[in-house]
């Protein structure tokens, strides 16, 4: 087990005693449970300056059940994500353009009140 996947696993288990192979029954979870774990996801995927940790990140996610994924993201983004950052948000919608692009439309939404020249930069670059 590399460094990434030990600490993540630490992380996961804070929550309730959330275990990194239930990942894929996340939608079986409590929603406070399930969206808090994958905040935590997201952050790994998309806070981090970490190549390994970010891929890892994007490999936890694709376990999550599309289904669940699409009717979740949306609200774990707009309540806890900083998407304020423009790295952040570049790394979100590089994930959700890949993995979820039918809601790439929404997360580029999400920053549209903005008059941040970088994050600008960022919604240009996925439209």
């Amino acid at each position: 087990m590399n460094w990434y996947e030990e600490r993540l696993r630490q992380e996961l288990y804070k929550i309730n005693g959330f275990l990194i192979e239930e990942i894929c029954n996340i939608s079986t979870y409590e929603e406070q449970v399930s969206e808090k774990v994958l905040f935590i996801l997201l952050q790994w995927a998309c806070y981090g300056q970490n190549e390994s940790g970010i891929l890892f990140g994007w490999d936890q996610i694709a376990k999550i059940p599309k289904k669940w994924l699409q009717e979740h993201l949306l609200t774990v983004v707009k309540n806890d994500f900083e998407y304020t950052d423009d790295w952040n948000y570049r790394r979100l919608l590089e994930l959700v353009s890949k993995q979820v692009p039918e809601l790439t439309e929404d997360v580029l939404l999400i920053n549209s009140d903005t008059y941040n020249p970088d994050l600008l930069e960022v919604i240009e670059d996925f439209r």
